[in-house]
């Protein structure tokens, strides 16, 4: 009798952890690496030693994973049909039912309504942001994502809204060319995306998601490399903008081997998520914490 009151409480502890886990899951915490660009505004604008701005910084960083994490439940709710046919986006949460629509619609609500309160501590330029960010992935979703080149440029105005909002929480002005290097390299980075997607996928890349009837690899690829010239033009031009550090044209060296590992990986493996590639690619790992010393290095 003991022993089966043991197990009986064992396995309901099994059960809450496991239905815990679904629902971080479901939030995709391991995206969160997309959310340091917030902190771009700290390193380039000199102030990675001032205390105040890096707590400024980190609530920023929290609540831009706080919406990006709304915006992921939000996703999954509009596309769970869609993604219950996917070999891979079946094993979701909420596509294969281990999670309840309206408990999903809650944790929504809530994501939502913390992210922009907490933004709220800083200052509402910075609540205007997570806002404006809320309101262009729900054109996205509803809209944006069935539009050939707007679903990639809608993506990249949300990094670019990440780089604004680690600007305003810390109250500097970015280099232009940080701003345009950041929406080329987003740009970039989406339509190498939708490559993937359309070769893992092959003949039911349409079925699953409309927007790739209107792609192709080889129209992909033109653009791929258009954008990609132009993150490299955009950073060597920033590189040379600060007479009083013309160290950092030395950078530029790892931008250029960055962008070019990660186009060699998408183009000889089947890994085409930016975030998977980064997570998974030890070379390029050490080659983006080399080019965050060599800035941190320079400008102090």
């Amino acid at each position: 009798m003991e022993n089966s009151v043991i197990e009986n409480s064992l396995e309901e502890s099994r059960e809450k952890e496991n239905i815990i886990g679904q629902y971080i899951k479901l939030m995709r915490p391991h995206q969160y690496i997309k959310n340091l660009f917030v902190v771009a505004a700290l390193i380039f604008s000199n102030n990675i030693g001032n205390l105040d701005l890096i707590y400024k910084t980190i609530i920023a960083f929290i609540s831009f994973c706080l919406i990006s994490s709304a915006v992921y439940v939000l996703n999954d709710i509009v596309d769970i049909e869609k993604d219950k046919l996917h070999p891979k986006k079946c094993k979701r949460p909420l596509a294969s039912g281990k999670i309840k629509i309206k408990n999903a619609i809650v944790l929504l609500i809530g994501l939502v309504a913390v992210a922009l309160v907490l933004s709220s501590k800083i200052n509402l330029k910075l609540t205007a942001i997570i806002f404006i960010y809320l309101i262009n992935n729900l054109l996205y979703s509803f809209k944006i994502k069935n539009v050939v080149l707007l679903d990639v440029f809608s993506i990249a105005i949300g990094f670019i809204l990440r780089v604004c909002a680690g600007s305003v929480a810390i109250g500097v002005e970015l280099s232009s060319w940080i701003i345009l290097c950041t929406f080329f390299l987003s740009l970039y980075l989406g339509l190498g995306k939708r490559k993937k997607e359309i070769e893992g996928l092959k003949n039911q890349a349409g079925e699953h998601r409309k927007i790739l009837k209107e792609y192709n690899p080889e129209i992909i690829n033109q653009m791929m490399g258009v954008v990609l010239s132009s993150v490299i033009v955009c950073y060597a031009l920033y590189s040379t903008s600060n007479p009083d550090k013309p160290q950092m044209i030395y950078t530029t060296i790892f931008v250029v081997y960055g962008v070019l590992r990660y186009n060699y990986i998408i183009n000889t493996t089947e890994e085409g998520n930016p975030t998977d590639v980064v997570l998974k690619d030890r070379t390029l790992q050490i080659n983006v914490i080399l080019w965050v010393l060599s800035c941190l290095l320079i400008l102090m």
